[in-house]
C-alpha cells in the first residue's frame, strides 16, 4: 500500500473570504513603507519648492497630492522600481503602495512629470534627510572619502558631436555629394547622347544629393552651435550629456561624485558633473562635505584621479587633511634611463635643489607662469655639470645644465606624499569607504543610467538615487520603530506638514 505524500494546504480560489476589514492590517507595523509615510510627514513640500502646493482655486481636475507622488518616488527608488510606467502598475496591485498614498492612482504621465518638474525641489529633500542623519548623530564628521563613476545619459555616443568628428563628417558628406554630382553631371551627358530620358535613375540621384545636403546644413548648423557655446562638445539628444573615456571605454553621460562618511557609510555630499576626469573636483566636493558635516578636523581621502596640485592647495587653505594617491608616472628623463625629479632633494632653508652628487640647483630671479601656476626656475652651473661623474645619467646629450620647475605651493604637494608613504593603508579605507555605495546603486539597484536628460534633471533624479541609498542604511541601523519616533517628534517640532486637498 503507498502512502501518498503530504503538502502545505493551499487556497482554494472560489472560496469565499472575509478579507481583513481595511488596507492598515495588510501592512505590518515593522514595514519600511511606514518610515517612508513618517519621514515624508516631516516635511513642508512648499518650503521645498514643490510644484502644485500653492493654495489657489482652479477650475478643472484637482492635482495630485505631491506629498503622495514623493512617497511613491521614494518607495520606488527604495524598491529598484524607477520606471513611471511600472510605478503606475505598482499603484494598482501593490498593497504596500496602495497603503502609502492612500489608493491613488496617478498615470505614468503624473508619475513622470512630478520628477521631471521638480529637479531642485527632491535636492533639497536629500538635503533635508542629510540634516536629519546629522540630527540622529550618524555622521563620524572626520574621515569622509570622495570618488566618481560615469553613469550614462539617456542619449547615444553617435548623438554627441566633437569639433573634430563635425569636420570629419562634413569632409565625407562633401565627397559624397560631389561623387552624386558628378554622377548626375555623366547620366545628362549619357541621356543626351542617347537622345533618351532614364528618368527613374535621375530621381534617385537627385534625391540622394538632397537628402545628403539636408544632413550637411544640420552638420553645419551643429559646428555653429558648438563654436558658439564655447564647449568641446555638443550633443543632438541630452544637450548637457557628454563623451567621457575611462580606461580605454567611451560613454555618453555624466561623471557623478559622492563624498561618503565613515561612520555608516552615508552618502553626504554629490554632484552630477560634465567634467572628463575628477581632476578638478576634489576640493569642491570635499568643501560641501565640510558645510554639511560642519567639521573642524575633516580628513578626506581619494584615488590618483584626484592628484592636482591646485586641488591640494585649496584643501589646504579650507583646513582640510587629504591623503590623495600619488600617481605612478616616469617622466621623460626617467624613460631615457637618467636621474629624475624625485632624485633631487629640496632644501627648504637654503631655497635650492641637491642633486645626487649633492651639488647645488639655485633658484633664477625671474619665474615662469605656466597653466596659471607661478614655476621658481632652479638650474645647475655649466661648470660643475661638465666634471661630474654622473652626466650622463643626468643630462641628454645636448644639455649643459639640468633644469627644474618647482610650483610656489610644492610644499602642499610634497606633504600629502609624505603623509601616503607614512600612511599606505589610506588606499584600502578609501576603498572600502567609496566602492560600497557606487556598487550598491548600480549592480544592486540597477541604477547605472539616468532616465532624465538634462543636466539639473539628472542632478535630481541622481538625488532620489542617493536618498534611497541612505534611507536603506538607516533603516537597517536604527530600525523602522526608532526612526518613526524620531519622525514623529521631528514633526511635533516643526509643526507638521502642510496637507492640501
Amino acid at each position: 500500500m503507498s502512502v501518498q505524500r503530504r503538502y502545505q494546504q493551499s487556497l482554494n480560489r472560489n472560496q469565499t473570504m472575509l478579507l481583513p476589514p481595511s488596507v492598515e492590517e495588510y501592512v505590518s507595523q515593522q514595514n519600511t513603507v511606514r518610515a517612508i509615510d513618517a519621514y515624508v510627514g516631516t516635511l513642508n513640500l512648499q518650503s521645498l519648492g514643490f510644484t502644485n502646493t500653492t493654495a489657489i482655486t482652479e477650475v478643472g481636475q484637482p492635482a495630485y497630492n505631491p506629498v503622495a507622488l514623493l512617497k511613491l518616488y521614494l518607495y520606488g527608488y527604495l524598491q529598484r522600481t524607477r520606471s513611471s510606467r511600472q510605478l503606475e502598475r505598482e499603484t494598482c496591485r501593490n498593497l504596500e503602495v496602495i497603503w502609502l498614498i492612500e489608493g491613488l492612482r496617478p498615470s505614468y504621465k503624473t508619475i513622470a512629470n512630478f520628477r521631471k518638474d521638480n529637479s531642485k525641489a527632491l535636492k533639497a529633500v536629500n538635503r533635508d534627510f542629510l540634516l536629519l542623519c546629522k540630527e540622529l548623530d550618524l555622521f563620524g564628521g572626520e574621515e569622509v572619502a570622495v570618488d566618481g563613476s560615469f553613469f550614462k545619459a539617456d542619449a547615444s555616443k553617435s548623438g554627441i558631436y566633437t569639433e573634430d568628428s563635425l569636420n570629419k563628417s562634413l569632409v565625407a558628406l562633401d565627397k559624397k555629394i560631389e561623387r552624386y554630382q558628378k554622377a548626375v553631371e555623366q547620366q545628362d551627358k549619357a541621356d543626351d547622347e542617347s537622345g533618351k530620358e532614364s528618368l527613374i535613375e535621375d530621381d534617385q540621384l537627385e534625391e540622394k544629393i538632397k537628402r545628403l545636403q539636408s544632413k550637411q546644413k544640420e552638420k553645419k548648423a551643429l559646428q555653429q552651435g558648438l563654436k558658439d557655446s564655447g564647449q568641446k562638445q555638443i550633443s543632438t539628444v541630452d544637450s548637457d550629456a557628454r563623451l567621457l573615456k575611462k580606461r580605454g571605454q567611451t560613454i555618453a553621460g555624466y561623471n557623478v561624485q559622492i563624498v561618503i562618511d565613515s561612520k555608516h557609510k552615508l552618502i553626504v555630499a554629490e554632484e552630477v558633473t560634465q567634467d572628463g576626469n575628477d581632476s578638478a573636483l576634489l576640493a569642491p566636493m570635499l568643501e560641501k562635505a565640510q558645510e554639511v558635516l560642519d567639521s573642524k578636523n575633516l580628513m578626506g581621502l581619494a584615488d590618483t584621479g584626484y592628484h592636482n596640485g591646485k586641488q591640494l592647495k585649496a584643501c589646504e587653505d579650507q583646513e582640510i587633511i587629504v591623503y590623495v594617491a600619488v600617481p605612478k608616472q616616469a617622466s621623460v628623463a626617467e624613460k631615457q634611463g637618467r636621474f629624475a625629479l624625485k632624485d633631487f632633494h629640496y632644501n627648504a632653508e637654503e631655497d635650492c635643489y641637491l642633486c645626487p652628487q649633492r651639488n647645488k640647483l639655485l633658484p633664477r630671479k625671474k619665474p615662469q607662469l605656466k597653466e596659471d601656476k607661478k614655476l621658481l626656475i632652479y638650474r645647475s652651473q655649466a661648470n660643475v655639470c661638465n666634471s661630474c661623474p654622473l652626466r650622463t645619467q643626468c643630462l641628454s646629450a645636448k644639455a649643459s645644465t639640468r633644469k627644474i620647475e618647482r610650483w610656489e605651493h610644492q610644499s602642499v604637494v610634497e606633504q600629502n606624499q609624505r603623509r601616503m608613504k607614512e600612511n599606505p593603508q589610506t588606499i584600502r579605507q578609501r576603498g572600502a569607504l567609496v566602492e560600497h555605495p557606487f556598487g550598491t546603486l548600480k549592480h544592486r539597484a540597477g541604477m547605472h543610467h539616468f532616465l532624465m536628460r538634462g543636466l539639473e534633471k539628472c542632478a535630481g533624479e541622481f538625488s532620489l538615487m542617493v536618498l534611497g541609498y541612505n534611507f536603506t542604511r538607516v533603516i537597517n541601523t536604527l530600525g523602522v520603530d526608532l526612526f518613526r519616533d524620531y519622525c514623529a517628534l521631528r514633526q511635533e517640532n516643526r509643526g507638521g506638514i502642510v496637507q492640501y486637498t
